[in-house]
């Protein structure tokens, strides 16, 4: 590995270090921003289709494994994801898409194979929502999953540190 690349990966480090020891601030359902615009992001049930789309857009794929019933899934979407688009990020820097874990229909995977949602949370190892993973076009984790959510405090600035790295090593060819 680059020194350029232990460089991004332990500064990223940093800033997830920083995030589990900030305090977080837990709002109410009524304090969700909802009187500002929201956009909701794509569901996804085609992975080969997207990573070709990603490989030839050479952006990173940012994919949210999300439950109907999680709060925290919602706030996530309204307060950090759903503003990225809005601003342009989707598709200029990352992909943002998402899985519904009570997905019924069957998925297509990286490789093309028919796959259920539940096939693919345990072969992406998700263990709680939301989690959040930067891939490349082939499915591979770029840099470590984000797990969880509590507060718009530091999140966006983790994640913009998280997609930056991803499209360095993107760009490089490397990953984890």
């Amino acid at each position: 590995m680059s020194r350029l690349q232990n460089s991004i990966i332990c500064q990223w480090l940093a800033l997830a270090l920083l995030g589990l020891f900030a305090l977080p601030v837990l709002a109410d359902e009524d304090d969700m921003a909802e009187d500002g615009p929201h956009t909701q992001l794509t569901e996804v049930s085609d992975l080969q289709a997207l990573g070709r789309m990603v490989r030839e857009a050479g952006v990173p794929i940012l994919l949210m494994f999300a439950s109907e019933d999680c709060h925290f899934c919602e706030r996530l979407e309204a307060e950090v994801l759903g503003p990225m688009k809005l601003v342009g990020d989707d598709p200029r820097r990352v992909l943002l898409r998402k899985i519904m874990l009570e997905t019924a229909d069957s998925l297509r995977d990286f490789q093309g194979r028919e796959i259920s949602a539940d096939e693919l949370v345990r072969r992406k190892r998700v263990g709680m929502v939301p989690t959040l993973y930067l891939l490349d076009g082939e499915g591979r984790e770029l840099v470590p999953r984000i797990v969880g959510y509590t507060s718009p405090d530091f999140y966006p600035a983790y994640l913009d540190q998280a997609i930056d790295v991803a499209r360095v090593l993107l760009r490089q060819g490397t990953g984890p």
